[in-house]
Protein backbone atom coordinates (compact mmCIF):
# COMPACT_ATOMS: atom_id res chain seq x y z
CA UNK A 1 0.00 0.00 0.00
CA UNK A 2 1.54 3.27 -0.93
CA UNK A 3 1.77 6.14 1.82
CA UNK A 4 3.60 9.35 0.84
CA UNK A 5 6.39 10.22 3.32
CA UNK A 6 5.42 13.83 3.75
CA UNK A 7 2.12 15.75 3.24
CA UNK A 8 0.99 19.11 2.01
CA UNK A 9 2.17 21.46 4.61
CA UNK A 10 -1.67 22.95 4.63
CA UNK A 11 -2.74 19.51 5.51
CA UNK A 12 -0.66 18.68 8.38
CA UNK A 13 -2.12 22.09 10.00
CA UNK A 14 -5.95 21.47 9.28
CA UNK A 15 -5.46 17.32 10.16
CA UNK A 16 -3.80 18.40 13.58
CA UNK A 17 -6.95 21.07 14.55
CA UNK A 18 -9.54 18.35 13.39
CA UNK A 19 -7.72 15.56 15.31
CA UNK A 20 -7.47 17.66 18.39
CA UNK A 21 -11.44 18.23 18.07
CA UNK A 22 -12.16 14.60 17.64
CA UNK A 23 -10.66 13.44 21.40
CA UNK A 24 -11.11 13.62 24.79
CA UNK A 25 -10.48 17.26 25.26
CA UNK A 26 -13.64 17.63 22.59
CA UNK A 27 -16.05 15.26 24.18
CA UNK A 28 -15.70 17.47 28.08
CA UNK A 29 -15.71 20.95 26.23
CA UNK A 30 -19.35 19.67 24.07
CA UNK A 31 -20.45 18.21 27.03
CA UNK A 32 -20.84 21.72 28.85
CA UNK A 33 -21.65 23.61 26.05
CA UNK A 34 -25.48 24.71 25.38
CA UNK A 35 -27.14 23.05 22.75
CA UNK A 36 -26.76 25.89 19.91
CA UNK A 37 -22.86 25.35 20.21
CA UNK A 38 -23.31 21.66 19.67
CA UNK A 39 -25.51 22.70 16.74
CA UNK A 40 -23.09 24.74 15.41
CA UNK A 41 -20.39 22.25 15.78
CA UNK A 42 -22.57 19.85 14.37
CA UNK A 43 -23.16 21.59 10.88
CA UNK A 44 -20.07 22.80 10.95
CA UNK A 45 -17.79 19.86 10.84
CA UNK A 46 -20.45 18.78 8.27
CA UNK A 47 -19.61 21.58 6.05
CA UNK A 48 -16.03 21.01 6.61
CA UNK A 49 -16.79 17.19 5.46
CA UNK A 50 -18.40 18.58 2.50
CA UNK A 51 -15.29 20.93 1.39
CA UNK A 52 -13.28 18.65 2.20
CA UNK A 53 -14.98 16.36 -0.35
CA UNK A 54 -14.85 18.84 -3.08
CA UNK A 55 -11.17 19.41 -2.58
CA UNK A 56 -10.61 15.52 -2.74
CA UNK A 57 -12.25 15.55 -6.20
CA UNK A 58 -10.08 18.77 -7.50
CA UNK A 59 -7.32 16.39 -6.23
CA UNK A 60 -8.30 13.06 -8.09
CA UNK A 61 -9.27 15.03 -11.09
CA UNK A 62 -5.75 16.45 -11.77
CA UNK A 63 -4.11 12.71 -10.32
CA UNK A 64 -6.02 11.10 -12.70
CA UNK A 65 -5.82 13.85 -15.66
CA UNK A 66 -1.57 12.92 -15.32
CA UNK A 67 -2.09 8.91 -14.42
CA UNK A 68 0.30 9.66 -11.37
CA UNK A 69 -0.84 6.46 -10.25
CA UNK A 70 0.48 4.98 -13.43
CA UNK A 71 3.54 6.96 -13.30
CA UNK A 72 4.59 6.26 -9.40
CA UNK A 73 3.42 2.75 -8.97
CA UNK A 74 2.53 1.46 -12.19
CA UNK A 75 -0.98 1.07 -11.13
CA UNK A 76 -3.29 -0.62 -13.38
CA UNK A 77 -5.81 2.00 -12.98
CA UNK A 78 -6.54 5.32 -10.70
CA UNK A 79 -9.21 3.65 -9.03
CA UNK A 80 -7.03 0.29 -8.26
CA UNK A 81 -4.26 3.18 -6.73
CA UNK A 82 -7.16 4.92 -4.67
CA UNK A 83 -8.37 1.59 -3.47
CA UNK A 84 -5.20 0.66 -2.27
CA UNK A 85 -3.44 3.88 -0.94
CA UNK A 86 -6.78 5.26 0.42
CA UNK A 87 -7.91 2.27 1.93
CA UNK A 88 -11.28 2.56 0.93
CA UNK A 89 -13.70 -0.25 -1.60
CA UNK A 90 -13.56 -1.27 -5.28
CA UNK A 91 -17.18 0.74 -5.14
CA UNK A 92 -16.02 4.06 -3.38
CA UNK A 93 -12.70 4.14 -5.01
CA UNK A 94 -15.00 3.90 -8.42
CA UNK A 95 -17.46 6.55 -7.78
CA UNK A 96 -15.23 9.21 -6.61
CA UNK A 97 -12.70 8.90 -9.99
CA UNK A 98 -16.26 8.79 -11.87
CA UNK A 99 -17.23 11.90 -9.97
CA UNK A 100 -13.99 13.84 -9.81
CA UNK A 101 -13.81 13.60 -14.35
CA UNK A 102 -17.21 15.03 -14.12
CA UNK A 103 -16.26 17.49 -12.23
CA UNK A 104 -13.88 18.69 -14.59
CA UNK A 105 -16.49 19.19 -16.73
CA UNK A 106 -20.20 18.44 -16.47
CA UNK A 107 -20.59 18.32 -12.70
CA UNK A 108 -18.52 22.06 -12.83
CA UNK A 109 -21.23 24.16 -11.25
CA UNK A 110 -22.86 21.73 -8.95
CA UNK A 111 -19.01 21.22 -7.55
CA UNK A 112 -18.75 24.79 -6.97
CA UNK A 113 -21.89 25.38 -5.30
CA UNK A 114 -21.28 22.44 -2.88
CA UNK A 115 -17.48 24.30 -2.09
CA UNK A 116 -20.13 26.80 -1.16
CA UNK A 117 -22.00 25.25 1.05
CA UNK A 118 -24.92 25.92 -1.07
CA UNK A 119 -25.31 22.24 -1.69
CA UNK A 120 -23.86 18.85 0.22
CA UNK A 121 -21.57 16.24 -1.07
CA UNK A 122 -24.26 13.65 -0.90
CA UNK A 123 -26.61 16.19 -3.26
CA UNK A 124 -23.15 16.10 -5.35
CA UNK A 125 -23.69 12.15 -5.91
CA UNK A 126 -27.29 12.29 -6.19
CA UNK A 127 -26.97 14.44 -9.23
CA UNK A 128 -24.75 12.39 -10.49
CA UNK A 129 -26.28 9.73 -9.95
CA UNK A 130 -29.38 11.07 -11.51
CA UNK A 131 -27.60 12.12 -15.23
CA UNK A 132 -25.81 9.00 -15.60
CA UNK A 133 -28.22 6.95 -17.63
CA UNK A 134 -29.28 9.93 -19.89
CA UNK A 135 -28.39 10.37 -23.21
CA UNK A 136 -25.09 12.80 -23.19
CA UNK A 137 -26.50 15.28 -25.55
CA UNK A 138 -29.20 15.64 -22.69
CA UNK A 139 -26.91 15.30 -19.64
CA UNK A 140 -26.04 19.24 -19.47
CA UNK A 141 -29.63 20.31 -19.00
CA UNK A 142 -30.05 17.46 -16.82
CA UNK A 143 -27.60 18.50 -14.47
CA UNK A 144 -28.67 22.16 -14.27
CA UNK A 145 -32.08 20.65 -13.46
CA UNK A 146 -30.97 18.84 -10.41
CA UNK A 147 -28.38 20.89 -8.80
CA UNK A 148 -31.08 24.30 -8.55
CA UNK A 149 -33.75 21.80 -7.03
CA UNK A 150 -30.71 20.34 -4.60
CA UNK A 151 -30.43 23.87 -3.47
CA UNK A 152 -33.63 23.47 -2.11
CA UNK A 153 -34.88 19.92 -2.10
CA UNK A 154 -33.51 17.34 -0.02
CA UNK A 155 -30.87 14.53 -1.16
CA UNK A 156 -34.09 12.01 -1.92
CA UNK A 157 -35.89 14.46 -3.49
CA UNK A 158 -32.77 15.31 -6.13
CA UNK A 159 -32.58 11.06 -6.27
CA UNK A 160 -36.66 11.07 -7.36
CA UNK A 161 -36.69 13.82 -9.90
CA UNK A 162 -33.24 12.52 -11.39
CA UNK A 163 -35.05 8.58 -11.71
CA UNK A 164 -37.85 10.72 -13.39
CA UNK A 165 -36.13 12.78 -15.79
CA UNK A 166 -34.41 9.28 -17.05
CA UNK A 167 -38.33 7.99 -17.53
CA UNK A 168 -39.04 11.13 -19.56
CA UNK A 169 -35.91 12.30 -21.52
CA UNK A 170 -34.87 8.29 -22.28
CA UNK A 171 -38.02 6.43 -22.15
CA UNK A 172 -36.16 3.51 -24.54
CA UNK A 173 -33.46 3.43 -22.37
CA UNK A 174 -35.55 3.36 -19.15
CA UNK A 175 -37.92 0.60 -20.34
CA UNK A 176 -34.56 -1.11 -20.89
CA UNK A 177 -33.26 -0.63 -17.64
CA UNK A 178 -36.65 -1.77 -16.02
CA UNK A 179 -36.35 -5.06 -17.94
CA UNK A 180 -32.79 -5.49 -16.58
CA UNK A 181 -33.78 -5.02 -13.10
CA UNK A 182 -36.47 -7.47 -13.47
CA UNK A 183 -34.74 -10.11 -15.23
CA UNK A 184 -32.41 -9.86 -11.84
CA UNK A 185 -35.05 -10.78 -10.08
CA UNK A 186 -34.63 -13.77 -7.65
CA UNK A 187 -35.26 -15.57 -4.24
CA UNK A 188 -33.35 -17.84 -2.33
CA UNK A 189 -33.92 -20.00 0.95
CA UNK A 190 -31.04 -21.44 2.60
CA UNK A 191 -30.92 -23.57 5.59
CA UNK A 192 -28.92 -23.16 7.75
CA UNK A 193 -27.74 -25.56 10.98
CA UNK A 194 -29.52 -24.18 13.81
CA UNK A 195 -32.43 -25.16 11.46
CA UNK A 196 -33.09 -21.32 10.90
CA UNK A 197 -33.62 -20.44 7.22
CA UNK A 198 -31.65 -17.55 5.45
CA UNK A 199 -34.11 -15.29 2.71
CA UNK A 200 -32.31 -13.56 0.13
CA UNK A 201 -33.45 -12.14 -2.60
CA UNK A 202 -33.54 -9.22 -5.32
CA UNK A 203 -36.91 -7.24 -6.51
CA UNK A 204 -37.70 -4.52 -8.85
CA UNK A 205 -39.24 -1.55 -8.47
CA UNK A 206 -42.44 -2.55 -9.15
CA UNK A 207 -42.58 -5.59 -6.96
CA UNK A 208 -40.74 -3.93 -4.05
CA UNK A 209 -43.30 -1.30 -4.08
CA UNK A 210 -45.95 -3.85 -3.67
CA UNK A 211 -44.31 -5.87 -0.95
CA UNK A 212 -43.65 -2.51 0.64
CA UNK A 213 -47.37 -1.39 0.51
CA UNK A 214 -48.56 -4.80 1.72
CA UNK A 215 -46.37 -5.13 4.64
CA UNK A 216 -47.03 -1.24 5.96
CA UNK A 217 -49.79 -2.36 7.92
CA UNK A 218 -47.90 -4.87 10.03
CA UNK A 219 -44.68 -2.50 10.55
CA UNK A 220 -47.20 -0.58 13.41
CA UNK A 221 -46.31 -2.23 16.82
CA UNK A 222 -49.51 -4.30 17.66
CA UNK A 223 -49.85 -2.64 21.16
CA UNK A 224 -47.85 -1.48 24.09
CA UNK A 225 -46.36 -4.42 25.00
CA UNK A 226 -45.35 -5.28 21.27
CA UNK A 227 -41.17 -5.34 21.54
CA UNK A 228 -40.72 -6.68 18.31
CA UNK A 229 -38.17 -4.65 16.04
CA UNK A 230 -39.54 -3.40 12.64
CA UNK A 231 -37.43 -6.31 10.57
CA UNK A 232 -39.03 -9.15 13.19
CA UNK A 233 -43.06 -7.31 11.92
CA UNK A 234 -41.85 -7.04 8.43
CA UNK A 235 -40.91 -11.08 8.59
CA UNK A 236 -44.37 -11.80 10.72
CA UNK A 237 -45.82 -9.82 8.13
CA UNK A 238 -44.54 -11.32 5.28
CA UNK A 239 -45.79 -14.74 6.73
CA UNK A 240 -48.84 -13.74 7.70
CA UNK A 241 -49.79 -12.63 3.92
CA UNK A 242 -48.64 -15.98 2.72
CA UNK A 243 -50.44 -17.33 5.16
CA UNK A 244 -53.44 -15.46 4.57
CA UNK A 245 -53.33 -16.56 0.79
CA UNK A 246 -53.32 -20.01 1.43
CA UNK A 247 -55.95 -19.95 3.45
CA UNK A 248 -58.52 -18.51 1.73
CA UNK A 249 -57.85 -20.55 -1.76
CA UNK A 250 -55.94 -17.57 -3.32
CA UNK A 251 -52.73 -19.74 -4.56
CA UNK A 252 -52.50 -22.51 -7.20
CA UNK A 253 -53.54 -25.25 -7.09
CA UNK A 254 -50.22 -27.53 -7.19
CA UNK A 255 -50.45 -31.88 -7.05
CA UNK A 256 -54.33 -31.44 -7.14
CA UNK A 257 -54.43 -29.12 -3.80
CA UNK A 258 -53.68 -25.71 -2.13
CA UNK A 259 -50.25 -25.25 -0.89
CA UNK A 260 -50.47 -25.90 2.76
CA UNK A 261 -48.28 -26.98 5.81
CA UNK A 262 -47.90 -30.10 6.82
CA UNK A 263 -47.37 -30.95 10.68
CA UNK A 264 -46.38 -34.52 11.53
CA UNK A 265 -47.29 -35.63 15.27
CA UNK A 266 -45.96 -38.90 16.47
CA UNK A 267 -47.45 -39.72 19.39
CA UNK A 268 -44.89 -42.34 20.08
CA UNK A 269 -42.61 -39.68 19.90
CA UNK A 270 -41.26 -38.34 24.09
CA UNK A 271 -43.61 -35.38 24.68
CA UNK A 272 -43.13 -32.08 26.76
CA UNK A 273 -45.25 -29.70 28.09
CA UNK A 274 -46.92 -27.15 26.18
CA UNK A 275 -47.10 -23.22 27.71
CA UNK A 276 -49.80 -20.95 27.41
CA UNK A 277 -53.11 -22.89 26.84
CA UNK A 278 -55.59 -22.70 29.65
CA UNK A 279 -55.42 -26.08 30.09
CA UNK A 280 -51.79 -27.11 29.47
CA UNK A 281 -50.96 -30.39 27.53
CA UNK A 282 -48.56 -33.12 27.04
CA UNK A 283 -47.42 -33.37 23.56
CA UNK A 284 -44.38 -34.62 21.07
CA UNK A 285 -42.57 -31.57 18.90
CA UNK A 286 -43.96 -31.87 15.36
CA UNK A 287 -42.40 -32.21 11.77
CA UNK A 288 -42.11 -30.27 8.92
CA UNK A 289 -40.99 -32.66 6.09
CA UNK A 290 -41.33 -29.93 3.68
CA UNK A 291 -38.78 -27.29 5.35
CA UNK A 292 -36.26 -26.16 3.15
CA UNK A 293 -32.89 -28.22 2.99
CA UNK A 294 -35.33 -31.41 4.72
CA UNK A 295 -37.43 -32.46 7.69
CA UNK A 296 -37.64 -30.04 10.38
CA UNK A 297 -38.83 -29.87 14.10
CA UNK A 298 -40.75 -27.55 15.77
CA UNK A 299 -41.58 -27.56 19.91
CA UNK A 300 -45.11 -29.00 21.03
CA UNK A 301 -46.17 -25.49 22.00
CA UNK A 302 -45.72 -24.66 18.01
CA UNK A 303 -48.02 -27.70 17.13
CA UNK A 304 -50.38 -26.53 19.68
CA UNK A 305 -50.95 -23.19 18.34
CA UNK A 306 -51.23 -25.23 14.87
CA UNK A 307 -53.87 -27.00 15.41
CA UNK A 308 -56.24 -24.20 17.29
CA UNK A 309 -57.06 -23.41 12.96
CA UNK A 310 -56.11 -26.22 10.55
CA UNK A 311 -57.13 -29.11 8.95
CA UNK A 312 -55.90 -32.64 10.61
CA UNK A 313 -55.76 -35.51 9.43
CA UNK A 314 -55.39 -38.68 11.84
CA UNK A 315 -52.73 -41.15 10.06
CA UNK A 316 -52.90 -45.12 11.11
CA UNK A 317 -48.65 -46.30 11.71
CA UNK A 318 -48.19 -49.82 12.53
CA UNK A 319 -45.47 -50.74 15.35
CA UNK A 320 -42.44 -49.45 12.93
CA UNK A 321 -44.01 -46.45 11.99
CA UNK A 322 -45.33 -47.22 8.45
CA UNK A 323 -48.90 -45.66 7.42
CA UNK A 324 -51.20 -48.07 7.20
CA UNK A 325 -54.61 -46.03 7.06
CA UNK A 326 -55.47 -42.57 6.10
CA UNK A 327 -58.12 -41.04 8.64
CA UNK A 328 -60.49 -38.21 7.50
CA UNK A 329 -59.62 -34.93 7.14
CA UNK A 330 -61.90 -32.10 9.02
CA UNK A 331 -61.47 -28.48 9.92
CA UNK A 332 -61.45 -27.44 13.42
CA UNK A 333 -63.68 -24.13 12.60
CA UNK A 334 -65.97 -24.33 9.44
CA UNK A 335 -66.17 -20.97 7.43
CA UNK A 336 -69.36 -20.31 8.06
CA UNK A 337 -67.89 -19.91 12.02
CA UNK A 338 -64.99 -18.11 10.79
CA UNK A 339 -67.25 -15.26 9.24
CA UNK A 340 -69.74 -15.40 12.47
CA UNK A 341 -66.07 -14.80 14.64
CA UNK A 342 -65.29 -12.17 12.20
CA UNK A 343 -68.62 -10.52 12.76
CA UNK A 344 -68.10 -10.70 16.63
CA UNK A 345 -64.63 -9.55 16.86
CA UNK A 346 -64.09 -7.96 13.86
CA UNK A 347 -60.48 -8.87 14.34
CA UNK A 348 -57.63 -9.67 16.87
CA UNK A 349 -59.12 -9.95 20.12
CA UNK A 350 -55.89 -9.16 22.04
CA UNK A 351 -56.40 -5.65 23.96
CA UNK A 352 -55.51 -3.27 22.14
CA UNK A 353 -54.85 -5.07 18.79
CA UNK A 354 -56.55 -3.63 15.45
CA UNK A 355 -55.60 -6.69 13.36
CA UNK A 356 -58.69 -7.41 10.96
CA UNK A 357 -60.17 -10.98 10.64
CA UNK A 358 -58.14 -11.66 7.37
CA UNK A 359 -54.99 -11.48 9.21
CA UNK A 360 -56.01 -13.60 12.00
CA UNK A 361 -56.36 -17.29 13.66
CA UNK A 362 -58.98 -18.92 15.32
CA UNK A 363 -57.81 -19.93 18.64
CA UNK A 364 -59.60 -22.27 21.28
CA UNK A 365 -60.06 -21.03 24.85
CA UNK A 366 -60.00 -24.35 26.11
CA UNK A 367 -57.90 -26.23 23.58
CA UNK A 368 -59.33 -28.64 21.58
CA UNK A 369 -56.47 -31.35 22.24
CA UNK A 370 -57.82 -31.16 25.93
CA UNK A 371 -61.35 -31.85 25.17
CA UNK A 372 -62.33 -28.32 24.19
CA UNK A 373 -65.54 -27.71 22.01
CA UNK A 374 -65.31 -26.23 18.57
CA UNK A 375 -68.10 -24.11 19.24
CA UNK A 376 -68.06 -20.05 19.07
CA UNK A 377 -68.19 -19.72 22.88
CA UNK A 378 -65.11 -21.67 23.17
CA UNK A 379 -63.56 -19.91 20.05
CA UNK A 380 -61.91 -15.90 19.67
CA UNK A 381 -59.81 -14.36 16.84
CA UNK A 382 -55.93 -13.46 17.65
CA UNK A 383 -53.50 -12.28 14.86
CA UNK A 384 -50.51 -14.91 14.30
CA UNK A 385 -48.24 -12.46 16.87
CA UNK A 386 -50.62 -12.63 19.88
CA UNK A 387 -51.53 -16.22 18.84
CA UNK A 388 -48.06 -16.87 19.15
CA UNK A 389 -47.83 -15.18 22.27
CA UNK A 390 -50.31 -16.93 24.02
CA UNK A 391 -49.00 -20.50 22.71
CA UNK A 392 -45.49 -19.80 22.70
CA UNK A 393 -45.21 -16.47 25.12
CA UNK A 394 -46.96 -18.04 28.23
CA UNK A 395 -50.15 -15.48 28.37
CA UNK A 396 -53.16 -17.25 29.42
CA UNK A 397 -56.40 -16.17 28.25
CA UNK A 398 -59.84 -17.03 30.41
CA UNK A 399 -63.39 -16.21 30.15
CA UNK A 400 -64.52 -14.23 33.08
CA UNK A 401 -67.97 -15.65 32.83
CA UNK A 402 -67.48 -19.75 32.02
CA UNK A 403 -71.24 -19.86 30.92
CA UNK A 404 -70.84 -16.99 27.94
CA UNK A 405 -67.34 -17.86 27.02
CA UNK A 406 -65.59 -15.71 24.53
CA UNK A 407 -69.33 -13.99 23.79
CA UNK A 408 -68.39 -12.10 27.03
CA UNK A 409 -65.28 -10.11 28.29
CA UNK A 410 -61.75 -12.33 28.50
CA UNK A 411 -59.05 -11.91 30.98
CA UNK A 412 -55.86 -11.38 29.66
CA UNK A 413 -52.84 -12.37 31.94
CA UNK A 414 -49.19 -11.71 31.08
CA UNK A 415 -46.38 -13.67 32.17
CA UNK A 416 -45.66 -11.46 34.83
CA UNK A 417 -48.86 -11.25 36.39
CA UNK A 418 -50.36 -8.14 34.47
CA UNK A 419 -53.86 -8.72 33.77
CA UNK A 420 -56.02 -7.24 30.61
CA UNK A 421 -59.66 -7.46 29.87
CA UNK A 422 -60.78 -7.96 26.45
CA UNK A 423 -64.16 -6.91 25.41
CA UNK A 424 -66.16 -8.41 22.12
CA UNK A 425 -66.65 -5.72 19.61
CA UNK A 426 -69.91 -4.39 19.06
CA UNK A 427 -71.49 -4.61 14.79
Amino acid sequence: MFVPEVLPEPLVAVLGQVRAWSGADALEALAVADAGTRAGWVVGLQQLADAVAVATLTAVAAFDAHGDGQVLHGAASTQAWIRGACRVSGAEAAERVRIARAARGLLGDAVSKVGEGLLTYDHLRAVERGVRHIPQSRQPAAVTVLTDLAEVGSVTDVRTAGKHLQYVVDPDGSLADSCQQFDRRYLTLAPLLDGMTSLDGLLDAESAALMTAALEPFLVPADADDTRTAAQRRADGLVQIIQTAADHALTPIVGGERPHLHVIVDPRAPASGVAGDANPRTLPPGRLPQAPGGPAFIHPSGVARIGCDAQLTALLLDEHGVIVDLGRTRRLFSPQQRQLLALRDRGCRFPGCDRPPAHTDAHHLVPWLDGGTTDLPNALLLCRHHHRAVHEGRWTLKAADPQRGTHGPITVISPTGRQLTSHPRAP
